[in-house]
Parts: structure tokens; sequence; C-alpha cells
């Protein structure tokens, strides 16, 4: 053979014995579970925060919701409050014009028992003619004969004014006349402006 020639030489593999391919296949094997492992780590994670989020989401909406229930709530309370506060007062304002009503059938019926005593009757006819009045302009006090007939000489003298009987009123009026106008001293009209003071001028 010349020198000139390369060399060749047969490669040989090693043959694998039984126990280093057992070897490899545990490798692979444990790689293939690793791989799988990681995966299936990968998946939970993805799962639970879905999961997290569902919760979330959830969450807020219950949340939400119950606030526009509590909202509802309070505007359906504060309704009915703001209607029974109307209601109270229109209550309150009906009771009151029926107390004014019954004070003054009462006053009335007071005064018609007063009436039946013609002394008082006539005091009170006197006090009402000339209470708050300048005597010194007063023309005369007309009054009901009986009740001015019921005054003595003395209360008709200090009062000092001029005195005429009027058939035309009514036991415990009076009319305080001037020069240019008169008062209406009858129990009619006092109770009448009462009845306006306390129920309206419509009463």
């Amino acid at each position: 053979m010349s020198t000139d020639q390369q060399a060749f030489s047969r490669l040989v593999y090693t043959a694998l014995g039984a126990t280093d391919e057992a070897h490899l296949n545990a490798q692979v094997e444990a790689r293939g579970h690793a791989a799988g492992y990681a995966a299936g780590l990968r998946a939970a994670a993805a799962d639970t925060e879905v999961l997290r989020r569902t919760l979330r989401e959830q969450h807020d909406d219950g949340m939400r919701r119950g606030q526009e229930r509590i909202d509802r709530s309070l505007a359906a309370l504060n309704s009915a409050v703001f209607s029974l506060e109307g209601s109270t007062v229109a209550l309150i304002t009906d009771m009151q014009d029926v107390l004014a009503a019954a004070s003054l059938e009462l006053a009335e019926a007071l005064l018609g028992r007063e009436l039946a005593d013609g002394d008082t009757s006539a005091r009170a006819a006197l006090t009402r003619a000339l209470e708050g009045v300048d005597t010194e302009l007063v023309q005369r006090v007309r009054m009901h004969p009986v009740d001015l007939a019921s005054l003595d000489e003395d209360t008709l003298r200090r009062a000092r004014v001029e005195f005429v009987g009027d058939p035309g009123l009514n036991r415990g009026d009076a009319v305080t006349e001037f020069p240019d106008g008169y008062l209406d001293a009858s129990l009619g009209s006092a109770i009448q402006r009462a009845r306006e003071a306390l129920l309206g001028e419509d009463a």
C-alpha cells in the first residue's frame, strides 16, 4: 500500500447496554413528567385567574345591586316619611280647626247662659261698648232696654256717656256711636271676629 493513500479506519459505535438504555429512558420520562407538570401548573394558574376574576366581578356586581336596593329602600322610606309628615300636618291643622270651632261653640253656649243673668249681660255689654274708647268722643251708647234697666244709676253716671234703649238690639248687645261712625259691640260681632281670627276670613 502506498503511503500517499489515506488510511481509513472503521468507525465503531459503542453498543448501549441494557442498563444505559434504561437510564436514558428514565431521563426522557422524567423530562416528560416535568414538562407535563409545568404545563399543568400553567393551566391551573390560568384557571385560578379566571376564577378569581369571575368572583371579583360577581362580588362587585353583588355590591352594586345591594347598594341599589339600599338606595331604593331609603328613597321609599324618605317618601313615606314626607307623606307621613304631610298627613300629620294636615291632621294637626284639621284638629286645630275642630278645636277652635268647638271652643267658639262653647264660648257661645257660655255667653248664652250669661245672658240669662240680666246684670251680668248688661255689664258685659257696657264693658265692650266703652273698653279702650275715649268717652269724650262718644255721642251715645245704645243697648237693649232690659239690659239698660238692669244697670244701676251709679254705673251709668260713672260711664259719663248718654245711654239710649234700643229694642232692635239683642240682649247683651251694645252699639257705641261717634260723630263719624260707630262701634259694634254686639256679642254676635265679637264672636264672628273671633271666628274669623281662628278659622280664617271665610269662617
